[in-house]
């Protein structure tokens, strides 16, 4: 299978006080067709702001470097015209919260008609017909009669299928999720992952899945990408991730998950803080809050090293096993 998104060494520097900070640095991962990726880790690690760079939304407040591939063709080149064909066509997204996202004073059925009259040369009747069908599809009752109402009328799940609906008119190569199910009961939650499954399914699409829920991840990823205050620290097959996490933050993230079964113990938090961005520590970026710190973590970061088939990790005790295995 071939890459439907490729990103290599990304860089997504803000403005604060006239000078510029590295939110997200030296970020490479890769998606292929049909395939999904799980982009974990604690809120305001980067995992939202490297997914709006994909889309080209940070041009105007942030500097990105590197490189975002798709088929090839490098996104951060592309002219505002050619993206503007891109973006809602065949790279689409699911933003976090549908009540912001949605536009309170249009009706949806114009909301969900607008990508299809802008890519696909609808008429209006002829997107209005297709919302209804995309409401249908997306499970949503009666959609020839709550096409026409607005977003303050559906419930919170309604709402997130109605953003499905919206990023899968077009029917896309590749979607991007951030935290779909976010303030969502288990049983919405349940549901609007087996209709991103059965859509990625029939159109052999590509999923970058936000989340901070790990069981999230376990359920709908083939593989995840753990970040870390702007960097990949783990990333591999999600079996391997999860039965073998070799990065201290990982492990620490894993640990910090209630057990239902076996005896009841103490859950085992991450000591510390998240550090700040003006403030970036100059090795490990997790040595402060690491159990198994050492001198050269703090002096320098030792960069994705290999501990399995596509398994790599970002830390200086991956660096131990590779030459204890040599």
């Amino acid at each position: 299978m071939s890459n439907v998104l490729e990103v290599k060494d990304l860089e997504i520097q803000f403005e604060i006080d006239e000078k510029y900070y590295s939110a997200v640095k030296d970020v490479s991962f890769y998606i292929r067709e049909g395939e999904t990726l799980g982009l974990v880790g604690e809120s305001g690690c980067g995992k939202s702001v490297t997914s709006l760079s994909i889309m080209r939304l940070l041009q105007d407040t942030a500097k990105v470097s590197g490189a975002i591939l798709y088929n090839g063709e490098n996104l951060l080149e592309l002219g505002p015209a050619k993206m503007r064909g891109i973006r809602g066509n065949e790279i689409s997204m699911i933003f976090q919260e549908p009540m912001t996202s949605l536009n309170p004073v249009h009706r949806i059925g114009r909301q969900i008609g607008e990508s299809l009259m802008l890519h696909k040369g609808l008429s209006a009747s002829e997107a209005r017909l297709e919302a209804i069908e995309l409401l249908r599809k997306v499970g949503i009752p009666r959609p020839d009669e709550v096409v026409d109402d607005y977003p303050h009328q559906f419930s919170g799940g309604m709402r997130q299928r109605v953003m499905i609906a919206i990023a899968m008119a077009c029917q896309p190569k590749l979607l991007i999720a951030d935290e779909p199910t976010t303030a969502l009961d288990v049983t919405i939650q349940a549901q609007i992952l087996d209709l991103m499954r059965k859509l990625a399914a029939e159109n052999n699409m590509a999923i970058l899945l936000i989340t901070h829920d790990l069981g999230v991840v376990a359920e709908m990823c083939d593989r995840v990408a753990v970040m870390y205050a702007g960097k990949i620290m783990e990333q591999g097959p999600v079996r391997e991730v999860f039965r073998n996490p070799q990065n201290p933050y990982t492990i620490g993230l894993m640990n910090s998950i209630p057990k239902l079964e076996g005896p009841r113990m103490r859950l085992q938090p991450i000591e510390g803080n998240v550090p700040s961005v003006r403030n970036m520590p100059q090795g490990c970026r997790f040595a402060a809050r690491c159990p198994y710190v050492m001198d050269i973590c703090r002096e320098q970061d030792p960069g994705l090293l290999g501990a399995g088939p596509e398994h790599i990790s970002r830390c200086w005790l991956q660096a131990d096993r590779e030459v204890q295995t040599q």
